[in-house]
């Protein structure tokens, strides 16, 4: 399958994990970030994984990366039922990521993605303690951003793969927040510079490609 092809069947297979009728009436549809999946994709196949088994290993990473996202959207304006189901809707998600790994006896990815969960959760709580303008901000978002990308870098030996990932998940975060800073605009300058010199020797074509509007 070409790349397209191989996203495609990652978007339809996690569409039909997740479909739950009652749960659907009441939450927004899930979106599916095609940029992750072509990413990792890109990674497998840079570490020669086979291509079942990379299919594999990211419809388990968006599952958790769908449970993280739909944790977030909590929000205490929601009514109690619409909000019990958000948080279900999350749980369901990272229910299925266990289930299938643990059917797969995939220990070791198990607890790398364990870890990148963690990593995630403590930077999400450091986030609300840090101000708008605090430096270190920067770093809390570009560890949320990447973290299941850099575990499962990790996992197939894929390590440069893992610091491309950290700028450029982070830089595509931080190009959707509206009034720029000057802190946020010297954070997105650094990141173009790391990945001018990373993407040349790390990244395929599609990959340059799809992120090429981050990099102007």
């Amino acid at each position: 399958m070409d790349m397209q092809q191989q996203i495609e069947q990652v978007r339809t297979r996690i569409q039909r994990a997740i479909a739950h009728s009652y749960v659907d009436r009441y939450i927004q549809p899930r979106m599916i970030d095609e940029d992750r999946i072509s990413f990792a994709l890109s990674m497998l196949r840079s570490a020669q994984v086979e291509e079942n088994i990379a299919l594999d290993y990211v419809f388990a990473m968006m599952l958790i990366q769908l449970a993280l996202d739909t944790h977030d959207e909590v929000d205490e304006q929601q009514i109690s039922q619409q909000k019990q189901l958000t948080v279900l809707a999350g749980d369901l998600y990272s229910g299925l990521y266990y289930d299938f790994l643990a059917r797969r006896h995939d220990i070791s990815l198990i607890r790398r993605f364990a870890e990148a969960i963690k990593e995630i959760n403590i930077q999400k709580i450091r986030l609300q303690q840090l101000s708008s303008n605090d430096l270190e901000r920067f770093h809390c978002i570009a560890v949320i951003e990447s973290a299941l990308l850099r575990q499962l870098a990790e996992h197939v030996h894929a390590h440069e793969w893992g610091e491309l990932a950290y700028y450029l998940f982070a830089l595509k975060r931080v190009h959707r927040e509206g009034a720029k800073s000057t802190a946020l605009m010297n954070y997105i300058d650094h990141c173009q510079r790391k990945l001018q010199d990373l993407l040349p020797f790390h990244a395929y074509e599609e990959v340059k490609e799809r992120f090429s509007h981050l990099l102007v």
